[in-house]
């Protein structure tokens, strides 16, 4: 098919032919380029890619290693306008790929979103999503016992944004696994410094989160064993938490990988309890070591008594299989003061600390060790 083939499909369709040379690395545009933002006849590949979101660039190189392409993308022109475009072609065989770049609709605010997405790409590779720290503690006698890692971003010129703030977006941009590593390893890392720091830290743990996705993932177990292993950290000292909705997806796969985990010495703890309706007495066939009860039903009981039956029921018979319990989202001093009656022995939430910097939980760790942790705050 030669270029005035294309010419003349990019007129009668109004578009603009395409001539991607992959060896060569650049990338040619014959028609009313203009339309779409552009005002050069060719970029570099850099620069394409440049134009596009994340997420596209990756759709895009996958696309250019099949014969025939016809994919969905957003692209950026010279003034900030964004244009959805297709791109329908095929490959020759030998490194070039040709076709038509067709008009897919357009939005001004998409732009801006695009940028955003840079920015979180970005910031994912340079380190800027780090593990930030909310202290557990001990409703025995009010002491920290531990911390559980949670994801933040730490953006220049913006501040520390929580995860409401971008984790949607890094779903959409397929980066929430590399975050949820990235989290993990740093609060293994942290957790193993604390500990040598402080040789009183007993039994100072930190938890983090893992989908089922990552779970049944080969090569999950092997990697995080051996970063928990690398780390020195005695059997118990890391959890893995795991929400109750994401392990009902999926049990029965789940269950082989948690067992292997639980015999490396990694506590498994069973995250959000309440929300996904199931039975304890049935997820007593996985090996939780924890069981967490979801925020809602700790803010609900103060007001609702049948919300204070389910969390005293989930206690007992948490307790009942061995299992110890955390009660997420505790916001005051009657609700700690009735969980401590339940037998409830670890509580977590704004009555004692919200998330805290590394530099911050290091001295709670140093606090906390010293006798020094008090509620509210640090």
């Amino acid at each position: 098919m030669t270029g005035t083939d294309f010419e003349a499909g990019a007129r009668a369709a109004g578009a603009v032919a395409f001539a991607c040379d992959t060896a060569a690395g650049r990338v040619h545009f014959t028609g009313d380029f203009a339309r779409f933002g552009l005002d050069a006849a060719e970029l570099d590949w850099t620069g394409f890619l440049d134009r596009l979101g994340p997420a596209d660039q990756s759709r895009l190189t996958a696309a250019l290693e099949r014969e025939h392409i016809d994919i969905r993308l957003r692209l950026i022109g010279d003034k900030g306008r964004l244009a959805y475009v297709r791109l329908l072609g095929r490959s020759n065989g030998e490194g070039r790929v040709e076709g038509l770049m067709t008009p897919a609709g357009s939005t001004a605010d998409g732009a801006g979103r695009i940028s955003e997405e840079h920015a979180l790409a970005n910031g994912v590779e340079n380190g800027e999503v780090l593990a930030w720290y909310q202290p557990v503690i001990d409703l025995s006698t009010g002491r920290l016992a531990g911390f559980e890692a949670l994801a933040r971003w730490d953006r220049p010129g913006l501040g520390v944004l929580a995860p409401d703030d971008f984790l949607d977006m890094a779903q959409d941009l397929d980066l929430l696994e590399r975050i949820s590593d990235q989290v993990r390893s740093s609060a293994v890392a942290d957790l193993s410094s604390w500990r040598t720091a402080h040789v009183t830290s007993g039994t100072l743990f930190v938890a983090a989160n893992a989908t089922v996705s990552e779970l049944v993932d080969p090569v999950f177990c092997d990697r995080l064993i051996a970063t928990v292993k690398e780390a020195k950290l005695p059997d118990g000292a890391f959890k893995l938490e795991i929400a109750e909705t994401e392990i009902m997806r999926d049990p029965e796969q789940a269950a082989g990988a948690m067992k292997r985990l639980s015999e490396a010495g990694i506590a498994l703890a069973l995250d959000d309890f309440g929300t996904g309706y199931s039975s304890l007495a049935r997820l007593d066939m996985l090996p939780f070591d924890v069981v967490k009860i979801d925020r809602y039903f700790i803010r609900a009981m103060t007001a609702d008594e049948s919300a204070g039956t389910v969390v005293k029921s989930v206690i007992q018979l948490a307790t009942h299989f061995g299992m110890k319990v955390v009660a997420e989202g505790v916001e005051s001093t009657e609700a700690a003061d009735r969980l401590r009656e339940m037998g409830c022995q670890f509580v977590q939430g704004y009555r004692y600390a919200g998330a805290l910097s590394p530099d911050a939980a290091a001295e709670a760790v140093a606090d906390g060790i010293a006798g020094r942790f008090a509620a509210p705050g640090i």
